[in-house]
């Protein structure tokens, strides 16, 4: 028999969930100013180089504060945002890749 969630469970996935959207934020403003500090010191079109490799590894990229997050919170017992984290990740992850096969034409 399978057991549905709480609505309690489901409001703390969704608090994971917002939760990563700083996260986030954070790190497309270090892709961003990195690339534009690079852009800086090199010149030419380096920074859209930095800005589009960061773009296509976004995807590795958030795992360096997904996995100590979600570590985190289970330590703390919070298991419902840790899924609303893992569940973030997985949709930022889904979008990355359909965003990356769209703009190589991959599968079109």
């Amino acid at each position: 028999m399978r057991r549905d969630p709480e609505p309690n469970e489901i409001s703390e996935m969704v608090k994971g969930v917002v939760l990563l959207l700083p996260f986030h934020l954070l790190a497309g403003l270090i892709i961003f100013a990195l690339g534009y500090i690079i852009g800086t010191i090199v010149g030419n079109y380096s920074v859209f180089v930095v800005w589009f490799v960061g773009a296509i590894g976004f995807l590795f990229w958030q795992l360096l504060y997904v996995i100590p997050l979600t570590i985190r919170l289970r330590r703390r017992g919070q298991i419902g945002m840790m899924k609303g984290v893992i569940l973030g990740a997985v949709l930022t992850a889904l979008v990355n890749g359909v965003c990356f096969l769209v703009s190589f034409g991959i599968g079109a």
